[in-house]
């Protein structure tokens, strides 16, 4: 496996881990909420936030880390 390769799967793990977490606090914070714990939810979901806007740039990184498929050849 080529650096390159070693890069982009170690980055895709931590872009799926990063995703289960978030869904896992999201789910921690409805409960809390559920529970009179309205501003504890609150500053959860706040923190989810700041996690979901880097989601566009470390998509942008790893879509630029993968290789692209190459083009059939032409016969004349």
């Amino acid at each position: 496996m080529s650096e390159k390769e070693s890069i982009t799967t170690l980055l895709t793990l931590l872009d799926s881990r990063q995703t289960r977490l978030a869904a896992a606090c999201k789910e921690i914070a409805d409960w809390v909420d559920s529970h009179d714990g309205h501003p504890t939810a609150m500053k959860i979901r706040d923190r989810l936030q700041d996690i979901e806007k880097d989601q566009p740039l470390i998509q942008n990184a790893l879509t630029s880390l993968r290789p692209l498929d190459r083009p059939l050849p032409r016969f004349r």
